[in-house]
C-alpha cells in the first residue's frame, strides 16, 4: 500500500468511524456545520489523495459505499461535497469518467446532476443515453434560472437608483455581448464578482437592450448553445431552448420549471 492510498483509506476510515452507527437516525447525520466542513476539508483539500478520494466516491470499491449513503442522506453535506470537488477541473472529468452501471455510483452522479454542477462535463444527449437526462437537464437550467435572476436583480436596483421621469433606465448595451464585456463594466465596480457569468452548459451570458435602455434581456443559449431568435415566449418544451430573462421576470423558460420558485 503506496502512502497516498493509505493516507486516503486513513481518513475515509476515520470519517466511518466518526459518523453515527447505522442504528442512528440517517437524516441528522454530518447536520453540524463545523463537524461537517472538518469532514469535507480532510477529504478533498490534500491536492496528493484528491483524485484517490474522488475515485472511492463514485468508483466501485465496496469499501467508501457507507460513506457515501451517510453524505447523501444530509443534502447540505453533500452539496458542500460536490462544490468542493467540481471546483477542480480534475474532479470534473474524474467524476465524469467514472459514471457506470455501479448503482451508489450512479446515485452520487444523478445527485451531482440534480445541482447544475455537471453541465460542462457532458453533453444532453450523453447524460440521456445513460437514463439521466432529466436531472441532468433540470440542474441545468434550474442552476442557469438562478443565475440570471441574480444578475437581473442588480440590473433592477440600478435601473430604479437611475430612474428619471421617464422610468427606469438600464445600463445600455445596445449589442449582444456578455456580461462581462458589456454589463460589468456599466454597473458599479466589483457589481458582478464572485457571481457566475457562465450558465451551467459553459456559456456566457448575454445582455441586450435598446438603445435607450428602456428594456433589457439577460440570455442563456441553454443546452445548444445558439440563439433560437426568441422564436416563443413562455413556458417552452426543448432542452435547447433559450432562457430569457427581462425587466424582472422571466420571460421564456423551462416549461418544467416554476419559475416564481427560482431563488
Amino acid at each position: 500500500m503506496n502512502r497516498n492510498h493509505a493516507a486516503v483509506l486513513g481518513v475515509l476510515i476515520g470519517l466511518s468511524l466518526s459518523l453515527p452507527s447505522c442504528t442512528s437516525k440517517p437524516a441528522g447525520v454530518l447536520a453540524d456545520a463545523a463537524r461537517r466542513k472538518e469532514f469535507i476539508e480532510a477529504l478533498v483539500t490534500n491536492p496528493a489523495t484528491r483524485a484517490e478520494v474522488i475515485d472511492r466516491l463514485v468508483g466501485p470499491p465496496g469499501d467508501r459505499a457507507a460513506v457515501i449513503e451517510r453524505i447523501l442522506k444530509d443534502e447540505s453535506a453533500a452539496g458542500d461535497l460536490v462544490a468542493k470537488i467540481i471546483q477542480q477541473d480534475r474532479g470534473k472529468a474524474i467524476v465524469a469518467s467514472k459514471i457506470a452501471a455501479d448503482p451508489t455510483a450512479k446515485t452520487f452522479i444523478r445527485m451531482l446532476m440534480l445541482t447544475g454542477v455537471m453541465g460542462e462535463s457532458m453533453t444532453q444527449q450523453q447524460a440521456t443515453l445513460m437514463g439521466l437526462g432529466e436531472p441532468f437537464a433540470y440542474g441545468n437550467q434550474n442552476r442557469t434560472m438562478h443565475d440570471l435572476k441574480v444578475i437581473g436583480s442588480l440590473v433592477d436596483t440600478f435601473a430604479k437608483k437611475q430612474a428619471g421621469e421617464e422610468g427606469p433606465r438600464y445600463p445600455v448595451c445596445f449589442e449582444f455581448a456578455d456580461v462581462g464585456s458589456c454589463l460589468a463594466k456599466k454597473l458599479p465596480a466589483g457589481s458582478l464578482d464572485g457571481l457566475r457569468t457562465k450558465d451551467a452548459w459553459g456559456h456566457s451570458y448575454l445582455y441586450h437592450t435598446d438603445r435607450q435602455g428602456k428594456d433589457y434581456i439577460l440570455v442563456s443559449y441553454a443546452s445548444d448553445g445558439k440563439d433560437d431568435e426568441l422564436g416563443k415566449v413562455g413556458p417552452t418544451q426543448s432542452y435547447d431552448c433559450d432562457i430569457v430573462f427581462s425587466d424582472g421576470d422571466f420571460i421564456q423558460w423551462p416549461g418544467w420549471i416554476r419559475k416564481h420558485e427560482v431563488r
